[in-house]
């Protein structure tokens, strides 16, 4: 009887905990701790919700008893309870039940009760129904969330939609700026909102909430001025008084003698900018009484931030275009022949002077290309016939000498089949013996006969067996194979298993422009700078100029082949580099615009009619 008692007892402070949850976490613990005092029974529990933050895992979010430790096969249940997506049953070793119930938002799984009991088996049906019925605690947990998270993006929504559309419903930017002020002061229930804009090195109060014209010497017009600059200048957001949100050590000089002016107002400031460009500010005024919160700071940044562009568009598209246009051209005559700016004159003339000494000045022409070193003799080392590859002494990148080890094939089989050979070859000599000696001719040349077959069988194992050592052909660097991974696997004969390229002898392959080819031709000379040696340069000769093209990098080019006078030890097959054709001596002026000029011809004839 006591024990009942001290049961409903628990099962009462349970509830209450439950029914004063202050926090998530709170909720679903006390959610767990009812449902499993309610079952009796109960050895462990869990209940998991899916992080929406992560939108993917579930992360466990309340444990009966607290603290308690989950075994392996619970945990697996668990996981087999979250992949099946549905309600179970399971029996554990030790004799008692598990059971698991999905909580559901629609068609998505939004989190998982997993319990361990002891109970009669009959039962079952009946503790999967209490379950489900009590997971709807959970569901309208989750739909609350779901709906003031949903709430607060239809809000935030709402008023980028309300800001932009003040900015937008003005015939002009004048009144785009007023319509905007007006806006944000209903929103934020402020007494007054002021804009203001850079106009050159000086910041312009450009508009005022439920002001219609505002008069630039007015002493309200400055205090805002002040306030504002005082905000761009520090490249801040300025709130007074000052919250606890560690933006404490700004000035706010200028905000603070403003608040004392005017009855010890609450403000905010919001400098306005695009890219790393700031170019304006957004003040607000509340009384003293009602600080601007968290919330509203940020909801208020979020808007301005998708405003800034939108007002700079309207400021822009107030100029007309021969405006802006006009404006630019004087402006820079202004400088270039007016007083002041002696380094645009300087400029200028230098200019003047550097392309009057281009238009006469020769130089050589040197058409660029990029280029990369080929062996001229590649020889492939293949697979003699099928066999295992055994070992691998050397990959791409290797130096060989000619006739070093370079891979081995497993040729145990073949030294089976050599002494089979050779005891077959025993048998044999015995037999024809045997027949000399008792004078049987017949027999004796049949004997003779097999002899050289077996002979000639024990000299291709023989020769096979040779074979198994592959070998370099001459001296060079391994630039195709690496075997190390490979090792026991098959290889079938023909099977190419390096490329061997000769150190001695390089060819230049050249990748030039479709539009620089006219002037290249063979006999041309030049000079070539590798990637992996720039202190050196190596001169070539175009030998072939072909009439294969590749599409690279949006160009047409064309495959030259070279070759190089010089050959240094420093060279490796596959290094690549920038070189120069000398193509003949051409005006300066022509050499540096001539590819202007080419695709400016190219672009007339494609537009004329």
């Amino acid at each position: 009887m006591q024990a009942d008692t001290a049961s409903t007892e628990t099962l009462r402070q349970a509830w209450v905990c439950f029914a004063s949850a202050d926090s998530h976490e709170a909720y679903c613990q006390h959610w767990l701790e009812v449902l499993a005092l309610r079952l009796g029974g109960v050895r462990l529990a869990t209940l998991l919700l899916r992080n929406e933050e992560q939108d993917g895992p579930f992360v466990p979010l309340a444990l009966y008893p607290a603290g308690a430790e989950t075994g392996d096969e619970f945990l697996g249940f668990v996981e087999e309870g979250i992949q099946a997506q549905k309600g179970l049953v399971h029996a554990f070793e030790d004799g008692s039940f598990g059971l698991s119930f999905p909580i559901r938002l629609g068609e998505e799984m939004a989190g998982l009760v997993a319990i361990q009991a002891v109970l009669d088996q009959q039962a079952l049906p009946q503790w999967m129904e209490r379950v489900q019925w009590a997971s709807a605690w959970v569901e309208l947990l989750l739909r609350r969330q779901q709906g003031a998270r949903l709430e607060e993006r239809l809000t935030g929504l709402q008023y980028a939609i309300d800001v932009l559309g003040a900015i937008l419903s003005g015939s002009g930017f004048h009144d785009a700026a007023i319509h905007f002020v007006n806006e944000l002061g209903l929103k934020f229930s402020c007494g007054r909102v002021s804009l203001g804009l850079r106009k050159g090195r000086r910041l312009q109060v450009e508009a005022v909430s439920n002001t219609a014209q505002l008069r630039k010497k007015m002493n309200l017009v400055r205090q805002l001025s002040a306030i504002m600059e005082e905000s761009l200048e520090q490249r801040a957001r300025i709130q007074f008084p000052p919250p606890d949100d560690g933006l404490s050590h700004l000035v706010m000089r200028e905000h603070a003698r403003f608040s004392r002016t005017y009855d010890n107002a609450a403000l905010l400031t919001v400098p306005l900018y695009l890219g790393d460009r700031y170019y304006g500010a957004v003040s607000l005024e509340r009384p003293g009484s009602r600080p601007f919160t968290p919330a509203e700071v940020a909801q208020l940044e979020s808007g301005l931030a998708l405003a800034a562009e939108a007002l700079q568009a309207r400021q822009e598209a107030a100029r007309p275009w021969y405006r802006k246009l006009g404006g630019d051209i004087l402006r820079q005559l202004g400088r270039l022949f007016g007083p002041r700016y002696v380094g645009r004159k300087v400029l200028a003339l230098t200019l003047l002077a550097a392309v009057a000494f281009l238009s006469v000045a020769t130089g050589e022409y040197r058409v660029a290309a990029d280029g990369v070193l080929e062996g001229e003799v590649r020889r492939a080392v293949v697979t003699p016939f099928d066999a295992y590859l055994a070992e691998a002494r050397v990959k791409a990148g290797d130096e060989v000498q000619q006739g070093e080890l370079m891979a081995r094939l497993d040729d145990r089989d073949l030294r089976l089949e050599r002494l089979r050979t050779l005891s077959e070859e025993a048998r044999l000599q015995a037999r024809y013996a045997q027949a000399v000696a008792r004078q049987d001719r017949a027999e004796a040349k049949i004997a003779k006969a097999q002899l050289a077959q077996v002979a000639a069988q024990l000299k291709l194992v023989e020769e096979k067996i040779r074979r198994t050592r592959i070998t370099a052909p001459f001296r060079g660097l391994v630039v195709v194979g690496d075997l190390s991974q490979r090792l026991g696997s098959a290889s079938e004969q023909g099977e190419v298993l390096f490329e061997v390229s000769r150190l001695d002898s390089y060819r230049l392959i050249l990748a030039v422009d479709e539009h620089r080819m006219k002037a290249v031709h063979p006999g041309l000379e030049g000079r070539i700078v590798l990637n992996a040696l720039p202190e050196e340069t190596f001169p070539f000769v175009i030998t072939r100029v072909t009439s294969v093209t590749e599409a690279r990098d949006g160009k047409n080019l064309f495959r030259v082949e070279a070759r190089l006078k010089e050959i240094s030890e420093a060279l490796r097959p596959g290094m690549e580099g920038v070189a120069k054709i000398d193509a003949g001596e051409r005006r300066l002026i022509w050499i540096w615009t001539y590819p202007l000029w080419q695709w400016a011809r190219l672009k007339l004839w494609s537009w004329w009619p």
